[in-house]
């Protein structure tokens, strides 16, 4: 009997289907904010490139959208751990909007019944963990091992006026589980979230935490290619000179050009108006031409590029 083909080398056609079904069934969107999942990032220019949607959204294969869904049942796991000790656990996916509603994320819930301290009322955060991982949790606790858990849970606490988070991990190869309970540090939060309003009203984007390429600390980055790759961002309103992040609504932004607030799918869309901010620009700024909504540039190749309106917009 012949062997059934298969998409990849060594992986059947059936899983091959299962994976491109959850590649079908993903929706690829752009956070509005800065996320609490990622403001304990230590690259400031990081987080701008993000809040500015440089970057195309990451394309995650069907396997890694497996892990994800196994995640999210692992959260089940441990909320139903919890109330089988008699633990109430509530307000899970309460929405966190600070600094303008630039600041966003969700919380995985909320516990009373705690039995280090049954009457304090703590945020939750569930995360599932490899070995690896969850030994370094084990020896070093959130806050050395894990930056990004440690400041989701300190901007939820912030966020609900809470003085405790239960940190609650599962190790995905042995079920250990690891339980700590972490004060509120209000210095971090305002910190934390100070730097936040600094990153979201720059017009341009702050120094790299490396210029060397291959450092550790950018390769990885999903905004390789726009910061350290001559690569331009993606064309949206959030790239664009004219628009500017406000900080009296819901991650409300507004345009300059047009001088009218700008809905989530014009900012997308962009117009026939956009100019990239200079500093975006993989080349040398060498004239500004306002009458006709131009800007012309040398590129690193020698050649001359203008970044400008069309001419029906102009015209407009």
């Amino acid at each position: 009997m012949p062997a059934i083909p298969t998409e990849t080398p060594g992986q059947s056609a059936t899983v091959a289907a299962i994976y491109a079904a959850y590649e079908a069934a993903n929706e690829h969107y752009d956070s509005l904010g800065i996320s609490v999942g990622e403001i304990g990032t230590e690259c400031d220019r990081a987080l701008w490139y993000g809040l500015r949607w440089a970057s195309e959204p990451e394309q995650i294969d069907g396997r890694k959208l497996s892990i994800f869904r196994t995640g999210d049942r692992w959260e089940e796991v441990l909320v139903s751990d919890l109330e089988r000790i008699g633990v109430e656990v509530y307000g899970q996916q309460d929405r966190i909007r600070l600094v303008g509603g630039h600041v966003r994320g969700k919380c995985d819930g909320k516990a009373l019944g705690v039995p280090e301290a049954p009457k304090t009322e703590h945020l939750c955060e569930f995360k599932s963990s490899n070995d690896k991982g969850f030994k370094d949790i084990v020896k070093k606790g959130c806050k050395d091992s894990k930056p990004l858990h440690y400041g989701q849970c300190q901007i939820g606490m912030h966020a609900f006026g809470l003085s405790r988070c239960l940190y609650y991990v599962v190790n995905k190869n042995t079920d250990e589980r690891y339980a700590e309970r972490l004060n509120y540090d209000v210095d971090y939060c305002l910190r934390q979230l100070a730097r936040a309003e600094r990153i979201i009203n720059l017009a341009e984007p702050p120094s790299r935490i490396s210029d060397k390429p291959d450092s550790w600390l950018c390769r990885f980055c999903k905004h390789h290619a726009a910061c350290h790759g001559g690569q331009l961002p993606r064309v949206t309103c959030r790239s664009c000179i004219h628009a500017t992040p406000e900080m009296g609504g819901d991650a409300s932004w507004s345009c300059a050009r047009w001088s009218k607030p700008l809905s989530v799918q014009e900012q997308k869309d962009a117009c026939p108006a956009h100019l990239f901010i200079p500093a975006l620009v993989p080349g040398e700024l060498l004239d500004v031409d306002e009458e006709n909504e131009c800007i012309r540039y040398r590129m690193a190749d020698g050649s001359e590029w203008t970044d400008g309106a069309s001419e029906q917009n102009a015209a407009a």
